[in-house]
């Protein structure tokens, strides 16, 4: 069986390191990069997205320039696992466009997320008023992270 990496060619990979580090490139320009025809490229792409190895297209945006300050992880347990009850947490955390990522994880807590706030008390509430009123939420710890050192969605091909 293949797995997905040995089913892309160096083509595609040169294709999916150029729309990584730019989404917007024409298909002239990618059919540059690549060294392919720009038909070559565009069939190459809509395979790609078909196949779901290119999942999404997005902007990233500056947070502290559209006015998020602070951003957060925040580990979360929950209480009683005799049945689970994480599909109303993720139903909280799904109606709270805040949550950038939310996983579930093995360890000390059951779920991690990050979390941006405008600032320092919109955090609070968040963490006081929607996590901690959850009658299924045990217990939380929460990092506010200083200043990032990488940001990066590009995955190393």
């Amino acid at each position: 069986m293949k797995t997905p990496e040995s089913q892309l060619d160096e083509f595609d990979i040169r294709l999916l390191n150029a729309l990584q580090e730019n989404s917007r490139l024409t298909s002239i320009e990618l059919s540059q990069v690549v060294h392919l025809s720009p038909t070559q490229c565009q069939r190459r792409l809509k395979k790609l997205e078909e196949s779901s190895v290119i999942s999404n297209y997005s902007a990233i945006l500056n947070r502290e320039k559209v006015g998020f300050e602070i951003i957060a992880i925040i580990n979360v347990s929950l209480g009683k696992h005799t049945h689970f009850p994480g599909e109303d947490f993720k139903k909280l955390v799904n109606a709270h466009p805040e949550v950038l990522e939310c996983w579930t994880m093995i360890g000390e807590y059951d779920f991690m997320l990050k979390v941006v706030a405008k600032n320092l008390n919109d955090l609070t509430n968040f963490m006081m008023k929607e996590l901690l009123d959850m009658p299924i939420v045990a217990n939380i710890r929460s990092n506010i992270l200083l200043q990032q050192i990488k940001l990066t969605t590009a995955l190393p091909l």
